[in-house]
Order: C-alpha cells, then sequence, then structure tokens
C-alpha cells in the first residue's frame, strides 16, 4: 500500500485565473476565461437536523444538501461570461446604434456629421439640438425638406444639415442619430436563462517553508447565476458573478468540486 501523500498547509499568494467549459455532454469547448480576477469565495454550506429523544435530549444530528457557491469580481467586463450568464451567443451582425455628434456651424449655415445618419429617408434625424451663447440649449430644429423657421436639412450624400440663416456661424449644436455599424452583438432574450458549465480556479500557492505549489479547485457542474451586477463608470469598471455547483458531471465526477494541489516542477506521469 502507497504511503499517505502529506499535503502542506497553504497561504494562496495569487489568484491566477478561473476558466469555463462547456459541460463534457456537450463537448467540453473553452467558454471564458477570467484573468484579471479581485476576488472569489468558494462558500459551503450544509443543512443539519437535530434527532431528539426523551424531553428534547439531542441524540444525533442528521446532515444533507450539501451546497457550493462560486461567486467574485472580475476587473474587467467578459463578453463570454456575460454570455453565459444570459443564456445567449454574440452574432456578428449588421445592426443600428445610436449616435451623438457636438458640431459647430460654419458660415455657410453649416454642420457636417461624423458618420451617416439612417433612417427613413426624409426623417433621418428626428431633431437637432441648438446651444446658445451661455452654451445652454436653447432651441430645437425639426428635419425638413427646406431650411427655414426651426427647421432644417439633411443631405444623405455629404452627410451636411442646413439650418437657416438665423443659426449663425461658430453656433454649438448636439446631434443625436442612428448610425448603421458591423458589430458584435448580444442580445439578453427574455426567455433564455443563464448556462451551466465546467469550471477551472486556478491559484498560486506556497508553504511556511517558501515552497511553491499550484492550487486547482474543479467543479464539475456550476450554473451560473442570471443575478449579477456590472459596476460601470467613474470608479473601475467590474464584472460580478456567482455559480452553484450541482451534482453529477455527466460521468467525468459525482462531487461539488476537487481540491488538486501540486509542487510548480511537479513532472508528467508516464
Amino acid at each position: 500500500m502507497a504511503d499517505k501523500v502529506f499535503v502542506q498547509d497553504i497561504a494562496i499568494t495569487s489568484l491566477d485565473m478561473i476558466t469555463g467549459f462547456a459541460l463534457a455532454a456537450d463537448g467540453g469547448a473553452f467558454m471564458f476565461a477570467l484573468d484579471e480576477l479581485q476576488d472569489a469565495t468558494l462558500s459551503q454550506s450544509e443543512d443539519k437536523v437535530d434527532i431528539t429523544g426523551k424531553q428534547g435530549r439531542k441524540i444525533t444530528s442528521l446532515k444533507r444538501n450539501k451546497a457550493v457557491t462560486v461567486s467574485g469580481t472580475n476587473g474587467l467586463l467578459s463578453s463570454n461570461l456575460l454570455a453565459a450568464q444570459v443564456g445567449s451567443e454574440f452574432e456578428q451582425n449588421d445592426t443600428t446604434v445610436m449616435w451623438y455628434d457636438n458640431l459647430v456651424v460654419d458660415e455657410n449655415h453649416k454642420a457636417k456629421l461624423n458618420y451617416a445618419a439612417t433612417g427613413t429617408a426624409g426623417n433621418e434625424i428626428d431633431e437637432v439640438y441648438v446651444k446658445g451663447s451661455d452654451g445652454v440649449i436653447n432651441a430645437v430644429y425639426e428635419q425638413d425638406t427646406t431650411a427655414g423657421d426651426g427647421k432644417f436639412t439633411y443631405d444623405t450624400a455629404t452627410k451636411e444639415i442646413t439650418f437657416p440663416n438665423a443659426v449663425a456661424k461658430d453656433t454649438e449644436i448636439v446631434v443625436y442619430y442612428q448610425r448603421k455599424i458591423n458589430a458584435s452583438v448580444l442580445t439578453n432574450f427574455s426567455d433564455q436563462y443563464s448556462a451551466k458549465c465546467q469550471l477551472y480556479i486556478d491559484a498560486t500557492g506556497e508553504d511556511i517553508c517558501g515552497n511553491l505549489y499550484h492550487v486547482q479547485f474543479y467543479i464539475p457542474k456550476a450554473d451560473f447565476s442570471g443575478t449579477f451586477d456590472l459596476t460601470l463608470g467613474g470608479d473601475q469598471t467590474t464584472h460580478g458573478f456567482e455559480a452553484e455547483s450541482l451534482a453529477g458531471g455527466c460521468g467525468v465526477s459525482t462531487g461539488l468540486w476537487t481540491y488538486t494541489v501540486f509542487g510548480v516542477t511537479t513532472a508528467d506521469v508516464t
């Protein structure tokens, strides 16, 4: 009988990566990699029911319903993780996006858009917002076939907006319009839900003697939550996630997770 291998107590010195792959039954293809992790937590719970006897004395306990949850925060917005969380896939399509230009009217009472406005012919731009000398919007112009009182025209060939003479040179305007582009698009459909996958959590650790180890948690069946936070704005963008480990990994493993520790210089078994 082989000697029992003693695994040292380890301090985790760096959280390296969390990687997701499709379930083994679905081919096991790569889904996403989170390599800018700020933090990650593996939480385990277990229900315990006390078995009581005479006068309510505790005789023993019944333990059941282990539950494991992985949660964390990535320092970048991960597109493929987002796809797993909403249960959809990216498509490369022609699509329209809302755009805006801050422009200045020239001596000919014209202003040229940076991109082409799309829409119904003669109604590509709903409104143009004209600023006063104080920089505050004080007039709204609508698209028409002739530039006049409160009206402007738009030339699809030149992308130029023409105003009446009342809109003087150097007047600042703001234009909102739809433009057509080719882009990667992820749609969050109301009737599609978060995905399941295999999950690997990789970290580097060190024992009290300074020996380095690689640590890997493997969750054969992680069910991602469709509830998550994306922090946007003045602070750093972060992408939160949470997944629950499910029993039964389709022949790979029946455990909720496995914990593997090996030296960073460990050789392959031949």
